[in-house]
């Protein structure tokens, strides 16, 4: 791995011209003037470039960063693009060259024998229409998802695509894109326009136990080739949203990733899950999907207090709309010797396609 202080040029006026990045440069990446390069537009090449240190990124985050294609040639005139990564292999991490992107699974023209960037969520930009990969085109952006070793996938895991960019991303000229991320939501806009892709996200499996990873990028040429450079770069954690006063939170508490269902963009258990810790007191796992909900039994109807609620529902993942968190969207309710727990979407709104959890501990006093 190379090690780099890159000086990048100010990103709509938001990353000042002085400010240093200490970066790690992998395979061709490299550092030409102000701008740091991916890979030069010569065929069958990979490139990779991140900050040195983990990133704040499960409480949300916003990148913003100038990037520029030129020089496009060979298969496909221009091949293949570029992806913004979070991962936690660490900062020397990177897949393969061709439609692999520097991060999926693959290298080069149907090998599927190098891993891909483990447990890592990119938004690639793909400039190369690959049949065996199901492309919808030579012009999108797709949001994709990376499991563990051995459970990858190709084409990896789209969460979502978009191919209504407004212009041809190898078009030689400087765009800018903004990647957002306010869980559980993500959303990727394009030289100052609306989103063009809202999407659920889950990046509770890509992250540590203090909610870091590693953030950079990837990119790769196959038999078509291209320049891939990003001229200016600007990364922010945004503080995590607050719970409200019903519900006390230590924000140190994690909760494992468990039983959670394939195909969904959030980590949906099939059921419920009730464990009693001691007397009176309960861990609660509760499916936004599953319409019973969850319960304990509370005889005498005892006061009850909801500690560390984390996690989020969303009832419309395809648009991302409808998404809560445990105080908007919890219900509680005791009878006949019992206390419910059941996720509430707007009323009349069945919640059967709903994706994603809230995870709970119950104290009775």
């Amino acid at each position: 791995m190379k090690r780099a202080l890159i000086l990048l040029a100010g990103v709509a006026g938001l990353l000042q011209a002085q400010e240093q990045l200490k970066l790690g440069l992998v395979g061709e990446a490299e550092i030409i003037g102000s701008r740091l390069r991916l890979t030069p537009a010569l065929p069958q090449t990979v490139g990779a470039a991140w900050f040195l240190t983990k990133q704040q990124v499960a409480g949300g985050f916003e990148a913003i960063f100038r990037f520029q294609i030129t020089e496009p040639g060979g298969l496909g005139r221009g091949a293949d693009g570029f992806a913004f990564v979070l991962q936690n292999e660490g900062a020397d991490a990177m897949a393969g060259r061709g439609s692999a992107g520097g991060f999926a699974l693959g290298d080069g023209w149907r090998d599927l024998s190098k891993q891909g960037i483990a447990r890592s969520i990119a938004v690639f930009f793909d400039t190369c229409q690959n049949r065996d990969g199901n492309d919808p085109s030579d012009n999108y952006v797709a949001i994709c998802a990376n499991g563990a070793v051995g459970k990858m996938q190709w084409p990896p895991r789209r969460l979502g695509l978009s191919t209504r960019l407004g212009f041809r991303l190898k078009d030689g000229k400087v765009h800018e894109a903004r990647i957002r991320y306010q869980p559980p939501v993500m959303t990727v806009a394009l030289d100052g326009g609306e989103p063009l892709l809202r999407k659920a996200v889950d990046v509770r499996a890509i992250v540590d136990a203090e909610g870091k990873a590693y953030v950079g990028f990837t990119a790769s040429t196959g038999n078509g080739y291209e320049n891939h450079d990003i001229l200016g770069w600007r990364y922010e954690a945004l503080a995590p949203q607050v719970e409200s006063q019903m519900f006390q939170v230590e924000s140190s508490i994690r909760y494992a990733l468990s039983g959670c269902m394939a195909g969904k963009n959030l980590c949906t258990p099939a059921k419920a899950q009730v464990t009693q810790a001691g007397e009176g007191r309960y861990h609660v796992v509760l499916p936004g999907h599953v319409e019973r909900g969850a319960s304990i039994p509370n005889a005498e109807g005892r006061r009850m207090r909801i500690e560390n609620a984390q996690g989020w529902v969303c009832w419309d993942v395809a648009a991302a709309n409808g998404c809560a968190a445990p105080a908007e969207a919890l219900r509680v309710n005791t009878e006949q010797g019992r206390t419910y727990f059941r996720v509430r979407g707007p009323e009349g709104r069945s919640m059967a396609k709903s994706e994603g959890a809230f995870e709970f501990n119950v104290i009775l006093e």
